[in-house]
């Protein structure tokens, strides 16, 4: 699953760096050995970062993991798509009556939808990439923040020495294994508008599942619905 097929094999490697923490150093030697470079590395943790928090470190690591025999401790990044669900959920438990649509009126915050619209990222602005819905109920709180975030997405999730198709496909496996289907299905569709084909999309789906287990083929299977 990680040999070279619609996506290049240096990029299903480095999709599998940021969706396995716990052996991203071996995973980068591999990718590097398939040809990626530093800066090509480099952005893939930018996209680990933005999307589930810091892998372990790419450097510095056996390339060969010792085996164990007991059940493979829960990767960092489940951990922080628990932790992110908590803060999530108490967010929006503190959010007063009149933001029960999430951004108001819609309309009058960037990265609002307008209630009842289905689930998934407002379409994207030109040139860049859509927005999480989610984002609205921040910019209401801190709009300063906000514009923050949306400039280091933006920037992170752009064409650079990675295509921007492939990064969203990075960022759609972590969120295949950290369980999130919405996330899924969102940046599947972001990575077609970036050009990604329907094989390259299985491929990275694939690649989920080699490192996420059948929990995160069937969270992945979201990319197609």
């Amino acid at each position: 699953m990680t040999t070279e097929g619609t996506i290049p094999a240096k990029y299903k490697l480095l999709m599998a760096m940021i969706a396995a923490p716990d052996r991203a150093g071996a995973l980068a030697v591999d990718a590097r050995a398939a040809g990626a470079s530093d800066a090509e590395i480099a952005e893939a943790l930018d996209v680990a970062r933005l999307f589930g928090g810091m892998p372990a470190p790419a450097t510095g690591t056996n390339p060969r993991p010792r085996r164990t025999t007991g059940p493979r401790p829960r990767s960092r990044l489940a951990r922080w798509a628990a932790a992110l669900l908590v803060a999530a959920g108490l967010l929006a438990a503190g959010t007063p009556p009149g933001w029960a649509d999430v951004c108001g009126d819609a309309g009058q915050v960037p990265g609002c939808v307008d209630p009842g619209a289905p689930v998934g990222d407002p379409p994207a602005p030109p040139g860049g990439v859509a927005r999480p819905p989610w984002l609205g109920t921040i910019a209401q709180r801190d709009p300063q923040f906000s514009d923050s975030y949306v400039a280091m997405r933006e920037r992170i999730l752009k064409d650079g020495a990675i295509p921007a198709k492939y990064k969203l496909l990075m960022a759609m496996v972590t969120d295949a294994i950290a369980a999130h289907p919405d996330g899924v299905r969102t940046l599947a569709n972001n990575a077609r508008a970036a050009g990604a084909t329907e094989p390259e999309v299985t491929e990275a789906v694939e690649v989920g599942y080699l490192f996420g287990g059948t929990a995160a083929l069937v969270v992945g299977s979201n990319a197609f619905g």
